[in-house]
């Protein structure tokens, strides 16, 4: 009796153990999920513009790793049309993107970045670009003279972000149209 009282005690002790795993000679440990998807961050802000005009401001970057990102700068409608998309390499904007950034200070970055720099916010206050000149002075125009004229008589929003190393693209909204009209550059003397 004592043989069988014993016996099922034991049995009982192996039913409750957690089975022995086996071990194997290679064990392989994945990365975390950050790790093998590289680099991503993203933000956005609504933008009250001048004359009532409400838009969604949004940047993204996404690459291998942040110092191979390429961040893109988005201009939507409140109903979500897109009015406006331009991507950058991180890299080639380094008013705005350190290259040792990490994902947490990346997605700062992209904050920042949405910004608007144009003060005021109007084209209106863009330099004129006189008649016969190449350009606007202290500008690199993307639009014809007429457009980047039609642009600053109707004062509309205008909004400014970092694209280079001392430059800002400015694009004007108009409704649901959105024109880039090139990059501003700071006046030397």
């Amino acid at each position: 009796m004592k043989r069988a009282t014993i016996t099922l005690a034991v049995l009982a002790l192996t039913a409750c153990s957690p089975p022995q795993q086996e071990k194997s000679g290679a064990t392989a440990e994945l990365p975390p999920a950050a790790a093998r998807a590289g680099c991503f961050a993203e933000f956005s802000r609504d933008w009250s513009a001048v004359g009532s005009q409400y838009y969604v401001i949004e940047a993204e970057a996404e690459g291998p790793t942040c110092a191979e990102a390429t961040a893109t700068m988005r201009i939507t409608a409140r109903d979500g049309t897109v009015l406006f998309e331009h991507a950058y390499r991180t890299a080639d904007v380094p008013l705005a993107f350190n290259p040792n950034s990490g994902q947490t200070d990346l997605r700062a970055e992209l904050e920042a970045w949405t910004q608007n720099t144009a003060e005021p916010p109007t084209a209106d206050t863009l330099p004129p670009w006189p008649a016969r000149a190449a350009r606007p002075p202290h500008f690199q125009p993307e639009a014809t003279r007429t457009q980047y004229e039609q642009a600053r008589g109707a004062q509309g929003p205008l909004f400014c972000f970092p694209d280079g190393g001392e430059s800002n693209a400015c694009v004007a909204l108009a409704g649901d149209r959105a024109t880039l009209l090139g990059s501003l550059t700071p006046e030397r003397e």
